[in-house]
């Protein structure tokens, strides 16, 4: 498997280019899913960026991935959604507070395509989009799961509206271990470079406030501690 945030910042960059994209449900059997055991290093927990995305490592060993939609898909303060150079009118929005649904019929297009189907997971709010959702469906979700290589089923995606900015988590996305210097990412779910590996693996340097991961074929992420 590739670095798995260049697959995110892929995802974030290619906007609705993948949209209607999803995955068939895997139905090969695999041996027992690997499980985190070693001592972690408590330095690298907490949430780290690199600006359009990052990871979140947390106690309980997993690890989450948040991504910043921002700049190829928001709401705007007039109730429209932009995604790249289409804009949605409200008129393809339903809100009521906490159900949010977002579509939109291209031209020349039969369907409508379904492009945001979320629940507010904060107090229900009707004057304003802003909030904390779960994203249960639709096409975003499903380039989500395309572009990370799981099945759309078992994906579980949180996202975060404040005004025009756009974030996602991909929740529990893999377990991780440290051991000496490296970081390891895994999961039954994931797909890897090669069909005996069993993690996606990095060298990782802490300097403070930085964090430095080195993959196999030499790339670096560097990425910042978020408070």
């Amino acid at each position: 498997m590739k670095r798995i945030t260049a697959s995110l910042l892929a995802a974030a960059m290619a906007g609705t280019l993948l949209v209607g994209c999803s995955r068939k449900p895997q139905t090969e059997e695999s041996s027992a899913p690997r499980v985190s055991t070693t001592d972690i290093d408590e330095a690298i927990l907490g949430e780290w960026s690199s600006g359009a995305n990052g990871y979140i490592f947390s106690e309980d060993r997993t690890v989450s991935l948040p991504i910043d939609f921002t700049s190829s898909a928001h709401f705007n303060s007039d109730g429209t959604f932009s995604m790249e150079k289409t804009r949605v009118g409200k008129d393809e929005i339903e809100y009521d507070g906490t159900a949010l649904k977002v579509s939109h019929k291209y031209e020349d297009a039969e369907d409508t395509l379904l492009l945001l189907d979320m629940k507010r997971t904060d107090a229900a709010n009707k004057d304003s989009y802003d909030g904390k959702y779960e994203l249960l469906g639709g096409s975003y979700r499903d380039m989500l799961a395309y572009n990370l290589a799981i099945d759309t089923e078992k994906i579980k995606v949180e996202a975060d509206v404040d005004g025009e900015t756009l974030k996602f988590t991909v929740v529990e996305y893999c377990s991780f271990e440290t051991n000496d210097g490296t970081l390891e990412l895994f999961s039954e779910n994931m797909n890897y470079k090669k069909h005996v590996d069993d993690s996606v693996k990095y060298t990782y340097k802490i300097d403070g406030d930085t964090l430095t991961l080195t993959y196999e074929d030499g790339t670096q992420e560097i990425l910042k501690k978020v408070k």
